[in-house]
């Protein structure tokens, strides 16, 4: 077996040189995979935890406006002629700079009160109605890429679906704020790669010790064949000692058989004598 070893060519044995580079290359792809993994289920979890709170704040806002609708509309106002709802929407308006818009629609998705008509035009409309007056949701909210809607379904005093207050919160106000927490767990996700990483690699350079040791001594032989003493710097008893063991003890044998072969060689042959 031995013998067998010490006809390994040279590329070969760069291969066994590289088995603990190829398992230090493998844990690390596998420790990134999992930062990663971590890292984009964090920024998932706040991303959706911010929005939950500001789409909390747009409900109360909401749901003050559906207490003053709800109380005219008991007094026999119809939705369309509720001539104070304008100066409601705007006075909740005012209490946050990031809403652009809130407006009331009835049943067909006409405005009928809003803020502004900047919304009619947007290309989040159809999405924003069918959230609104299909949705089974009461109060809703639907996210986009600019903008987060949020709102409140209107209904009468025998339960029927008369419209929806819909709430426009621009997500600029906080999306410099997800940026900003998106670029922390991207440093810290890093941070931790570098330093376990290096752990690892320093863990299997002197966990694997004992192979290098016997990579080193199978080059030592590749390159002189005829040395068969054992190292001093091996340790008794480790794999390197004892394979160097069984590599002296394969070259012995190997010299004895070549030994004995060059005596048979130069021996007379008996029937050679015989015929002279």
């Amino acid at each position: 077996m031995a013998f067998l070893i010490l006809e390994i060519t040279g590329n070969e044995m760069r291969a066994f040189i590289e088995v603990h580079l190829k398992l230090v290359m493998t844990i690390w792809i596998i420790l990134a995979s999992v930062l990663g993994l971590l890292y984009l289920m964090n920024y998932m979890k706040f991303n959706s935890l911010i929005s939950g709170v500001v789409s909390s704040q747009l409900q109360v806002m909401s749901s003050s406006l559906e207490r003053s609708i709800i109380k005219a509309e008991q007094l026999g106002l119809p939705l369309k002629e509720m001539d104070n709802l304008p100066e409601l929407l705007q006075r909740s308006k005012s209490r946050d700079p990031q809403v652009n818009s809130i407006f009331v629609i009835n049943l067909s998705g006409d405005v009928l009160f809003s803020t502004d008509q900047r919304w009619l035009n947007h290309d989040d409309k159809d999405a924003v109605l069918r959230k609104a007056l299909k949705g089974k949701e009461i109060s809703w909210t639907l996210e986009k890429d600019l903008t987060l809607y949020s709102g409140q379904q209107l209904f009468d005093s025998t339960q029927q679906l008369i419209g929806s207050i819909v709430i426009a919160y621009n997500k600029a106000s906080y999306g410099s704020t997800v940026a900003q927490v998106k670029l922390h767990l991207l440093e810290m996700t890093v941070m931790i790669f570098m330093v376990f990483a290096l752990l690892i690699f320093i863990a299997v350079r002197f966990g694997f010790g004992e192979v290098n040791s016997v990579f080193k001594l199978i080059n030592q032989q590749l390159s002189a064949r005829d040395n068969q003493t054992i190292h001093a710097s091996l340790k008794p008893g480790s794999m390197a000692h004892e394979f160097a063991r069984q590599i002296s003890r394969s070259n012995e044998m190997k010299h004895q058989v070549e030994s004995e072969l060059d005596k048979i060689s130069v021996s007379p042959n008996p029937s050679e004598g015989k015929n002279s």
